[in-house]
């Protein structure tokens, strides 16, 4: 049985201000007036993890569970949660691997299952079986991955960034573009060649993360206090979550094995039926837009494709008011 423990506070890690580098201002009107409070608190699931989570809205409405990327945590969704939590409820949860949430050690408990099987579990926590699925990055990969082992539980999904698996697998070796963006960093992870290593991570005060990860544009659309969130989550243990995050990688299938069909047999089906929709920008960096073009894509067959020609790999801290408008017509069409 997963077990949910509510906080009536945490404490905030006073970190020097000079410590991180992004250059927004503090965003005003932390809590939208006319939505219900943010609950803030852990659900202890059955298989022995600990997941930090938000909530916010009211328990019975149709469920939005968001689910960030690699450097993130759950907070990133905190703006969104505010829109969509006066008609739906709200969950957002920070992943295992990344502090506050439980850590587990080894590369065996990264895998995509693992990690799909936590966003059910999450899910189920709050008394849901049907929900709706948002993902960016490594939320992405979860979230899609859900939608093809549970369909049953899994109604809808909005994607950030990375295309289905299989067809992420395909632009591996169908796009040299595609390729190059990915050989920049997954193979560098994996081997644990600097400066894709937690010591290289942490070192000239997490240098790697503020200036190579993030551009100077994404970083100003960062609040300070959110900053200074993703510092705590990259600096405990000495880096410990950055050892998991380098470990997702790790857990993938590589070089990646792929299919030039989601129905390989009359068995088999790696198709995603549910409604999908997808955002990405045309400057990402780490996944390239050619990879959301591929010719006889069976994979997902019911998306909405809707790209951003400035936008890179974390849109959704960049282009806000747009992504919600699109998001809020996404659901309306399906009733939500």
């Amino acid at each position: 049985m997963n077990t949910i423990r509510l906080l009536t506070l945490i404490p905030f890690l006073c970190l020097p201000l000079t410590a991180f580098a992004y250059t927004a201002m503090e965003q005003r009107n932390t809590f939208m007036s006319g939505a219900e409070a943010e609950e803030e608190g852990f659900v202890d699931l059955s298989n022995g993890q600990t997941l930090h989570y938000l909530a916010r809205g009211k328990r019975g409405n149709p469920l939005l569970l968001f689910i960030h990327g690699a450097p993130e945590r759950a907070e990133v969704w905190r703006d969104y949660m505010k829109v969509f939590s006066h008609n739906h409820f709200t969950v957002a949860y920070t992943s295992r691997g990344y502090y506050p949430s439980s850590i587990p050690p080894g590369i065996d408990q990264y895998t995509v299952d693992i990690l799909a099987a936590d966003a059910l579990a999450m899910a189920q926590s709050f008394g849901y079986d049907k929900f709706t699925v948002i993902g960016h990055d490594w939320g992405a990969v979860t979230a899609w991955q859900a939608g093809i082992n549970y369909p049953d539980n899994v109604e809808r999904l909005v994607i950030f960034g990375s295309p289905h698996p299989i067809v992420y697998s395909r632009a591996y070796y169908e796009s040299e573009e595609h390729r190059q963006s990915v050989d920049a960093y997954i193979p560098l992870i994996r081997e644990s060649i600097a400066p894709w290593t937690p010591e290289g991570t942490l070192a000239n005060n997490l240098e790697l993360l503020k200036y190579d990860v993030y551009t100077e544009r994404e970083k100003q659309q960062i609040p300070w206090s959110l900053g200074l969130l993703f510092e705590d989550t990259w600096l405990y243990e000495n880096g410990a979550s950055i050892d998991a995050i380098h470990n997702h990688y790790k857990a993938l299938d590589w070089p990646p094995t792929t299919l030039n069909t989601c129905n390989p047999l009359p068995s088999i089906s790696l198709t995603v039926e549910q409604p999908v929709l997808l955002f990405y920008g045309e400057q990402d960096r780490f996944i390239s837009p050619e990879a959301h073009a591929l010719p006889d894509n069976d994979c997902n067959p019911d998306t909405i494709y809707v790209s951003f020609p400035d936008g890179d790999h974390f849109i959704h801290h960049q282009y806000k008011p747009e992504i919600m408008s699109r998001m809020l017509r996404f659901f309306f069409r399906q009733g939500l």
